[in-house]
């Protein structure tokens, strides 16, 4: 097939979201197809119990989008959550807590006094919003009521005047994004009562408290877990070190002896030691980085999904063995682990 015949067969591009996005579909892109007016997504509202939401996420932040039923009517929402190392402190600190419902309230205070005076405006105020997984999802919010709106169209002009957007820069933290957050952020969880602690290492949000590496300090945000980038203390970084708390604790990459117990992992192909000096009782790879994370394969989940993530690195199994994380890793073969950007039909029969 010609190039010329190829392009003739696929769609014109009407809108800047198809020109963005090209042939990936976009989760509000499917919330207003199934719902071409406002009135019909309320009535799919009204049949949910008095919310309908739509989670997405692009350049500018992770939303979600909501008609929600109060007690003057209904009213269009946007929420606006943390991404990056920000979100990553929200989950650890939350991770860390002995009592996670007082913990998400601490949480929304510290992001409410997270935001600038000069940023604060009535009616933006720190939520917490109901999470595919057990961490709470805990951000930004604020709305305006939709009778007279008609079209989306009505809602997206009204929604531009919302002062939350002047948020997202926020959102990725005062270094902004991939850039560790600085001491004053851990200061002011802290402050709100949440551990709120940091590698001394890498500067990662980390906590020892993840229901799959029990006692072990991990990231929840990235794929190294419980392997420390030791860029803020000089040097080379071996990138297969833990996290540590105090900077007196950092030590160069230990090496296996060669006479410790092999056994193969039984999720990967990997050969693992519990015997290896940086990870006393951890499994770990025998040979090359000895790293001690599993490569699990996985495909396809939602934005929010996606977003609400926290098994972001699974722990080595021994054949024979078991863990916490033995089921969530046969879930994750299943049912989604990375996130993969959904198709069309045409591309689908296109690619056939």
């Amino acid at each position: 097939m010609t190039f010329a015949a190829l392009a003739a067969d696929l769609p014109r591009l009407a809108s800047m979201d198809d020109i963005l996005f090209g042939p990936l579909a976009t989760p509000w892109g499917d919330f207003t197809d199934t719902y071409a007016t406002v009135a019909d997504a309320l009535e799919a509202a009204e049949e949910a119990g008095g919310i309908l939401s739509c989670f997405s996420f692009d350049d500018s932040g992770e939303y979600e989008r909501s008609l929600r039923r109060d007690a003057d009517g209904w009213r269009y929402e946007v929420a606006l959550y943390p991404r990056q190392a920000l979100r990553e402190l929200v989950k650890t600190s939350w991770l860390d807590a002995d009592d996670h419902d007082h913990a998400a309230e601490q949480l929304r205070h510290a992001l409410a006094a997270y935001v600038p005076e000069s940023l604060r405006r009535p009616g933006l105020e720190a939520v917490q919003r109901q999470s595919t997984t057990s961490v709470p999802r805990i951000g930004w919010a604020q709305s305006l009521p939709v009778a007279g709106m008609q079209t989306w169209e009505d809602v997206h002009l009204a929604e531009k005047q919302l002062p939350l957007f002047d948020l997202a820069p926020l959102a990725d933290g005062p270094g902004g994004m991939c850039e560790p957050l600085p001491e004053e952020t851990f200061a002011l969880f802290r402050a709100h009562g949440l551990a709120a602690r940091a590698c001394a290492g890498c500067g990662a949000p980390v906590t020892d408290r993840h229901p799959h590496w029990p006692g072990v300090l991990v990231s929840v945000e990235n794929e190294f877990g419980p392997v420390c980038d030791r860029s803020r203390l000089g040097g080379e970084s071996p990138q297969r070190v833990g996290h540590v708390l105090d900077a007196a604790q950092a030590r160069p990459a230990g090496e296996l002896t060669g006479k410790e117990q092999k056994v193969q992992c039984r999720h990967c192909d990997a050969h693992v030691t519990e015997q290896h000096p940086d990870w006393p009782e951890v499994w770990t790879e025998a040979g090359g980085y000895c790293r001690p994370v599993c490569a699990v394969a996985g495909s396809g989940c939602d934005d929010a999904k996606e977003y609400d993530l926290v098994d972001c690195v699974y722990p080595h199994v021994p054949a024979g063995g078991d863990s916490p994380a033995a089921a969530a890793i046969a879930a994750a073969r299943q049912g989604g682990y990375f996130h993969q950007p959904r198709l069309p039909s045409f591309m689908e029969s296109w690619a056939q």
